[in-house]
C-alpha cells in the first residue's frame, strides 16, 4: 500500500461524499460569493530546544494554519519553488466549501485534484537574491503563512494541472497529487519552473488498492497578462508504476548546488514498503534542460556513476544514494516527503524529510553530505510538528528557496483531522 494512500484516505473518503452530494443537491456545486479571508498576522509559537547534527545546529518554530485570500480551502500536499520571481506553493485535493464543518458533504462548494498559489498577497513578487522570511532578527511576518490563490469566491481555486482527457485521464477516474518542490529550469533565467507530480487512480483508491499510475512532468510559467502561474504537460507519463518515480520526491538544481550547479536537473525518487527492506531509500537521476520531459535522455545513478540503465526499484539498496527504513502497521517504510538542497553556510547538502509512516510518525529527520551521491549522515529527529488529537501530520516540506542565506527555511505540513479535515500549516527551522 503506498504511503500516500495510507496518510490520506481519511481525506479521500470525502471526494465519494462530495459526488453523492452533487447528485443530491446539485445546487451546491454552482457555489455562492463569499468573503474573502481576511490578513492575519502570524502568531509564532515557541522555539523549540536547540538540536544538534554534527556542525549543524536547527530549532523549530510553528506560525500557524496557512490563510489564503479565498475563505474555507481544506487541501493537503505542499512543496514550492520561486518562478518568474514569485514564490509558488503547489498543493493536492483540495475542497472549497461554505463553512465548518468541513466534512459535511452539503458545504462543499467545489473538489479540485490539485491547485498552484502565490506565496505571499497578491502582487508580492520576489528574486531569490532578495528574499527573507521571518526570522528572530527580521520582525517582519512569515510569508509562507499566507498563499494567494486563483479562481473565484463563488468556486474557490483553480485545478492547476489539467487532465489529458484525449489520453484517457478523467476528473473522476485520475488524480494528479502534487507533493514536490518545483525547480527552476536551467537557462531559463528563473522564468520557467518544472515539478513531477505523481498520477493516481481513484477507482483503485476507491478499492484501498494500490493506485499509483505514473508520474507526469509539468512545466511551470508566469502568464505575463494576468501574473498568475500556468502549467502545461508535454507528455502524459514519465515513470510508470514498478519504477522509481524520480523528481517525485524532490529535484535539486543549479540555484541550490554549489557554483550554480553543472548544468543538470539531480531528480530524486523515493522507494517504500519494498519487498526487501534494504531497498527502502532515495536513487537519483539526472537530466540536462532539453530532456526534462524526455526519459531517453535521464542518466541514472547505479551506485558507482551515472548511465543510460535505469536501476531496479527493489534492488536491494545497490543503487540507493541514501538508505533508511522505519518499521511502522507491520511494514517497513522509506523516506515519505522532503526537500534536498545544498547551504553554503554548513558546506552540505541538507535534507530535512518525514517519513513513509506519516500516520504515525511526526518526526522531522535531517541528514546531510557533501555530495548528492552517496555520504549521507545517519537521520536525526530535529523537530516533531503538531498534530490534531483526532488525526495525523504529513506531506512535510521546506521552501529553502525563500532564504537565499539558508539559516531561516521555511516549513509546512498538512494536518488532518476526522473531524475537520485537511489544513496546510507552517512554521520555520532556523539553522545556525
Amino acid at each position: 500500500m503506498d504511503w500516500i494512500k495510507k496518510a490520506t484516505n481519511k481525506a479521500k473518503d470525502l471526494v465519494h461524499e462530495h459526488e453523492e452530494a452533487q447528485r443530491q443537491h446539485p445546487q451546491v456545486a454552482q457555489g455562492q460569493p463569499q468573503q474573502q479571508q481576511p490578513i492575519g498576522q502570524p502568531n509564532p509559537g515557541p522555539t523549540s530546544e536547540p538540536v544538534k547534527v554534527d556542525h549543524i545546529t536547527t530549532q523549530g518554530r510553528v506560525y500557524g494554519q496557512q490563510q489564503s485570500n479565498f475563505p474555507h480551502i481544506f487541501r493537503d500536499g505542499g512543496g514550492g519553488g520561486t518562478v518568474g520571481g514569485k514564490h509558488l506553493i503547489i498543493f493536492a485535493d483540495g475542497m472549497y466549501t461554505r463553512g465548518e464543518p468541513p466534512t459535511d458533504p452539503k458545504r462543499i462548494v467545489s473538489f479540485v485534484s490539485n491547485s498552484l498559489a502565490v506565496i505571499g498577497d497578491a502582487g508580492s513578487s520576489f528574486s531569490s537574491a532578495s528574499a527573507a522570511p521571518a526570522g528572530p532578527a527580521s520582525g517582519t511576518p512569515a510569508t509562507i503563512t499566507r498563499v494567494t490563490d486563483h479562481g473565484s469566491p463563488e468556486r474557490g481555486p483553480d485545478q492547476a494541472v489539467p487532465f489529458l482527457t484525449e489520453q484517457g485521464e478523467t476528473a473522476m477516474g485520475t488524480a494528479i497529487w502534487p507533493n514536490h518542490n518545483i525547480a527552476t529550469l536551467p537557462g531559463t533565467n528563473g522564468t520557467i519552473g518544472v515539478a513531477y507530480s505523481e498520477v493516481i487512480d481513484r477507482n483503485l483508491f476507491k478499492q484501498q488498492k494500490f493506485a499509483l499510475l505514473y508520474n507526469t512532468p509539468l512545466e511551470i510559467h508566469i502568464d505575463p497578462r494576468v501574473g498568475h502561474p500556468v502549467v502545461s504537460r508535454t507528455c502524459k507519463s514519465l515513470f510508470v508504476v514498478g519504477e522509481p518515480m524520480f523528481g517525485s520526491f524532490c529535484v535539486v538544481y543549479p540555484e541550490l548546488m554549489p557554483d550554480g550547479g553543472d548544468g543538470y536537473l539531480y531528480l530524486f525518487g523515493r522507494v517504500s514498503e519494498a519487498k526487501n527492506p534494504k531497498s527502502n531509500g532515495l536513487k537519483l537521476a539526472r537530466v540536462r534542460r532539453q530532456g526534462f520531459a524526455d526519459r531517453s535522455q535521464f542518466e541514472f545513478w547505479d551506485g558507482q556513476r551515472f548511465g543510460p540503465k535505469m536501476p531496479e526499484l527493489n534492488d536491494g539498496g545497490a543503487a540507493n544514494v541514501f538508505n533508511y527504513s522505519q518499521e511502522a502497521f507491520g511494514k517497513w517504510y522509506g523516506p515519505g516527503s522532503g526537500d534536498i538542497w545544498w547551504s553554503a553556510t554548513h558546506g552540505s547538502y541538507i535534507m530535512l524529510f518525514q517519513n513513509g509512516a506519516a500516520a504515525i510518525d511526526n518526526s522531522i529527520y535531517l541528514s546531510h553530505s557533501t555530495s548528492l551521491t552517496g555520504g549521507w549522515s545517519k537521520p536525526k529527529c530535529i523537530y516533531k510538528i503538531p498534530r490534531f488529537e483526532d488525526g495525523y501530520s504529513y506531506c512535510f516540506h521546506a521552501y529553502p528557496n525563500m532564504d537565499p542565506t539558508g539559516r531561516v527555511v521555511p516549513i509546512t505540513w498538512t494536518q488532518d483531522s476526522k473531524s475537520r479535515s485537511c489544513r496546510i500549516h507552517t512554521g520555520e527551522v532556523l539553522f545556525s
